[in-house]
């Protein structure tokens, strides 16, 4: 098998626990791309807040972010393939879920966006210590969130809703039954994520491959949650975390080591460099 690019979602996969990039998978990566195998993020995350310790990999030339809604070169501000929901669809989302008491953030133009008011109860919310200091800092607030998505004509790359709980999953599923033409997924128990119909990080990365002249049979792609069903599926090499969710693993050629047990760097190894 000839891999010329590894795609590598970042929560749960490439990075461990903490959210941090081990040694291990470090040294794995930048093995990679010294032998010229394009090394790509893959994340539901807004490009502005991919981890400084990938992005700033010396040999990291692209993003894919938003879950494949947008494709970055490395150091430029335009993305170089997009697939946004339309300004319309953006407003008429938070329109149907506009009273339900959750954070609501809208990733536009590589940035991520929440409504100001929730700073005043930012604590009745479950964040995950690592991920606190998004709000206000990483992630920018606005004061009427309705009239900021008009202005923004580019379009909405993903609307966010974390740290919901059972209950709130059910109510916000419910208010967006009747909104049609929009893709819902998760990468967490405790989120869920909408992107434009057709938006995901499989279409990403095929879009990517088109610009860069690859074929999706020689990718590598890692993942351990919903939103990266798509891409396991499509690329040439599926690769499924232990930690990750059993449809995950399911539709992937090979299930590695967990994210704590560097499971990124074990199959690079194994399928990369290892011996036949």
């Amino acid at each position: 098998m000839s891999i010329k690019l590894i795609a590598l979602d970042m929560d749960g996969t490439l990075m461990n626990s903490k959210s941090e990039l081990s040694e291990e998978n470090k040294k794995a990566l930048e093995k990679a791309m010294k032998a010229g195998i394009f090394v790509v993020p893959a994340t539901g995350r807004v490009y502005s807040t991919l981890p400084e310790s990938v992005k700033n990999l010396p040999g990291v030339k692209y993003v894919l972010s938003s879950n494949g809604a947008a494709v970055y070169r490395v150091g430029e501000q335009n993305p170089i393939y997009t697939n946004f929901m339309s300004v319309e669809k953006a407003l008429e989302i938070y329109r149907a879920i506009k009273n339900v008491h959750c954070i609501k953030e809208f990733y536009i133009d590589g940035y991520g966006y929440f409504e100001k008011k929730i700073l005043d109860c930012i604590d009745t919310f479950h964040i995950l210590p690592v991920f606190r200091n998004f709000y206000g800092i990483q992630k920018l607030a606005v004061e009427d969130m309705e009239e900021f998505i008009k202005q923004n004509k580019n379009g909405v790359e993903k609307i966010n809703l974390p740290w919901i709980t059972s209950e709130l999953r059910a109510e916000l599923l419910q208010c967006l039954c009747s909104v049609n033409d929009i893709a819902i997924t998760s990468s967490l128990g405790e989120n869920i994520e909408l992107n434009n119909k057709g938006a995901n990080k499989g279409d990403g990365l095929k879009g990517l491959c088109r610009i860069i002249g690859l074929d999706m049979s020689e990718v590598m792609a890692f993942g351990d949650g919903g939103n990266d069903l798509e891409m396991i599926a499509e690329a040439g090499y599926g690769i499924a975390m232990a930690n990750g969710e059993q449809e995950v693993k399911q539709k992937a050629k090979f299930v590695t080591l967990s994210n704590d047990e560097d499971g990124v760097a074990y199959a690079i190894e194994k399928f990369c460099f290892a011996k036949s």
